[in-house]
């Protein structure tokens, strides 16, 4: 019992790690997600084509960021395409770079502040972002 209790408390942790929305904020709230061309590792580029504060975007975005697998090891990753800037109803922001796959293909999401860790967006969710940001 103990092991299913820690099993759950860290998948738990984890989602919230990569989300940033849960820490302060009971229901993990997305209040607005802003696009840009990215410009490099570990910023975002503030110079964004898109901005979107509808709720069914805001729910995409919710759930490819809380249903993304962080995949083992420590990356080495060319330049990223996306900057996404998330901004939590309790005035928080978090930063992503985002490789976005083609039709049927799997993308790419980093957290800016763990440029070591890379966690993929399945073909599913690939497919829905791809009208979207581009």
């Amino acid at each position: 019992m103990r092991i299913i209790i820690m099993l759950v408390l860290s998948l738990t942790f984890m989602t919230a790690t990569l989300l940033g929305c849960n820490n302060g904020i009971a229901d993990g709230k997305i209040a607005k997600v802003s696009i840009s061309k990215s410009s490099g590792f570990g910023k975002v580029n503030t110079d964004f084509y898109a901005e979107f504060e509808d709720e069914g975007i805001l729910d995409l975005f919710k759930n490819v960021i809380s249903n993304a697998v962080k995949e083992e090891g420590i990356v080495n990753m060319i330049e990223p395409e996306f900057d996404l800037e998330v901004g939590c109803a309790d005035g928080s922001n978090h930063g992503y770079h985002l490789w976005l796959g083609e039709k049927e293909q799997i993308s790419t999401l980093m957290n800016i502040d763990d440029t070591h860790t890379i966690y993929t967006i399945s073909e599913e969710m690939t497919n829905k972002l791809i009208d979207i940001v581009q």
